[in-house]
């Protein structure tokens, strides 16, 4: 198993976001990085979109830092995330044209050089539904070799496999719906109408219609179906 993976095989049970950011930290370390952050990736069709943070070790003054100068909707790195598959390395003097000895260094690349951000990669993760992630790495030293750049790349797999793992169970634990309304939105998962459903629990076609209307209310679904479908992404139906 290679390196990146084994280190989050050995993560205890069960999984916790506190113990994935500490499996992460050391990850990073090991490659010589000093941050690290997952972010989605906004899809191709949404104009203007930018990633967004969901978990990171970076500072409040970093983190402002990085959105004001608009490194997170930079358009080669969105570009890339959003047309392949494969981990997308860089370094700031490549990227950005920073220079030590250059005065009028664009703002990011002083940026980077203030922070010791000087190289990094983004190991983007494409899931089956509308989810994309990306894991960012960077730091001090020199671009990561192809083979560390694959190894860091599945290491992504498994982090937002595992960060998935522990939300869903966190969602499961906080649901917020009745046992009345998961069964009702489990029927409706399986096509069910407010009459067929009734029919099933014994209940009249209007309360099966005000449990459905519960339900949707507290997912803030836009309708029934959005309900169904937030509930399951949640766990709640589990």
């Amino acid at each position: 198993m290679s390196a990146g993976p084994a280190l989050l095989a050995r993560l205890e049970r069960p999984w916790t976001e506190e113990g994935l950011m500490a499996a992460v930290a050391a990850l990073a370390e090991a490659r010589g990085f000093t941050r690290f952050a997952l972010m989605t990736v906004p899809s191709s069709d949404d104009a203007g979109a930018e990633m967004r943070m969901i978990l990171s070790n970076w500072s409040e003054e970093f983190r402002r830092g990085f959105e004001r100068l608009g490194f997170n909707r930079f358009t080669p790195v969105l570009r890339a995330l959003r047309g392949g598959a494969v981990p997308f390395v860089w370094d700031a003097e490549t990227l950005h044209g920073y220079d030590e000895g250059d005065p009028e260094m664009s703002p990011q690349a002083k940026f980077l050089g203030v922070n010791a951000c000087l190289s990094g990669i983004y190991c983007p993760v494409h899931g089956l539904t509308s989810f994309n992630g990306v894991l960012v790495l960077s730091g001090p030293g020199a671009p990561v070799s192809d083979e560390e750049a694959d190894d860091l790349h599945l290491a992504a797999f498994s982090i937002f496999g595992i960060l998935a793992a522990c939300r869903f169970e966190e969602n499961r634990r906080n649901n917020p719906l009745t046992a009345r309304e998961r069964e009702c939105l489990k029927l409706a998962m399986l096509g069910k109408t407010s009459s067929e459903i009734g029919t099933i629990l014994t209940l009249s076609e209007h309360t099966i219609s005000q449990y459905l209307t519960a339900a949707t209310r507290k997912l803030d679904a836009s309708n029934r179906t959005h309900a169904v479908a937030l509930a399951a992404q949640l766990g709640y139906l589990s």
